[in-house]
């Protein structure tokens, strides 16, 4: 192969390896994921609490437990919206995250049911 060629296929290998990196400013893969799975438990958790308590304002609940989960995750709301307006961009990085939550549903679904 000449020079120019492989050149070629070496800048075309490390710009695909890199494509899949996030930027600075958005929440790698996996914390993406842990923060979706504690976002989706914060509103399964809200919801129970609304129906149990009618005074309850449902909106209220959500938030208050959404600031909860981005405090123990370290990261403030606009770094979750960002984060999550870029994943939305990016369905091609978007559906593993969303894969993996779904076979941690099944998995925890699996282990809850009575035998």
């Amino acid at each position: 192969m000449n020079r120019t060629l492989k050149l070629l296929f070496l800048s075309l290998y490390f710009f695909s390896c890199s494509s899949d990196k996030v930027p600075d400013n958005v929440l790698a893969p996996k914390k993406m994921e842990a923060v979706l799975w504690d976002v989706i438990m914060a509103d399964e958790v809200a919801d129970y609490y609304v129906q149990k308590d009618s005074s309850l304002k449902a909106l209220d609940k959500h938030v208050d437990l959404y600031q909860k989960l981005f405090n123990i995750h370290k990261i403030s709301r606009e770094q979750f919206i960002n984060s999550l307006q870029y994943y939305e961009k990016r369905p091609d990085l978007l559906k593993p995250i969303f894969d993996s939550l779904q076979k941690r549903s099944e998995r925890q679904t699996i282990r809850t049911k009575p035998v």
